[in-house]
């Protein structure tokens, strides 16, 4: 089995590779995921109020989460855009890849990140939710558990290739 990695492809561009078919139906999911993010508990789970002080948390709302929300939301558009791209690996029939501008790197992990904590807002997923073990796709109560997992491992990747690369910042 091919393990999911990221790979250089040039001094510009890199892929994302061995991707299941399950980690497929994460990233193909994260549109809807993603179109979830003003949801009130959505939205307080992506940009908290930082404060008990009410007229802190008005300027914070007037200010800054504007802002805030178009990264979120350029970061969105530009994984779904690149997405696009994602096909069968010919390397490994089994799997998907994706090839994608390495500058993408911190929106991939934004959009990743964004999603997860959408997912556990949305089914309510606990720390003890998170440390279970044995978690079964026919059970439909772990399928969100299984998605936040799947994605966490996809950021993790990224993660580590962002590091070596010196591209995450």
């Amino acid at each position: 089995m091919t393990a999911l990695r990221v790979e250089t492809v040039d001094e510009k561009t890199v892929r994302l590779a061995g991707i299941a078919p399950l980690m497929a139906d994460c990233l193909q999911r994260l549109g809807d995921i993603l179109g979830q993010r003003d949801t009130p508990a959505a939205r307080q789970r992506l940009i908290p109020t930082p404060s008990t002080d009410d007229s802190i948390n008005a300027e914070w709302e007037r200010f800054v989460t504007p802002d805030l929300r178009h990264l979120f939301v350029s970061a969105g558009e530009t994984v779904l855009q690149d997405l696009t791209a994602m096909q069968a690996d010919p390397h490994d029939p089994k799997c998907f890849r994706v090839a994608f501008p390495a500058a993408h790197i911190n929106a991939w992990m934004s959009a990743i990140n964004q999603a997860r904590l959408i997912l556990s807002e949305q089914h309510h997923v606990t720390e003890q939710d998170m440390n279970r073990q044995g978690l079964d796709l026919k059970r439909t109560t772990d399928i969100p558990l299984i998605r936040i997992n799947l994605l966490g491992w996809i950021l993790g990747v990224l993660i580590q290739y962002g590091d070596r690369a010196g591209t995450v910042g």
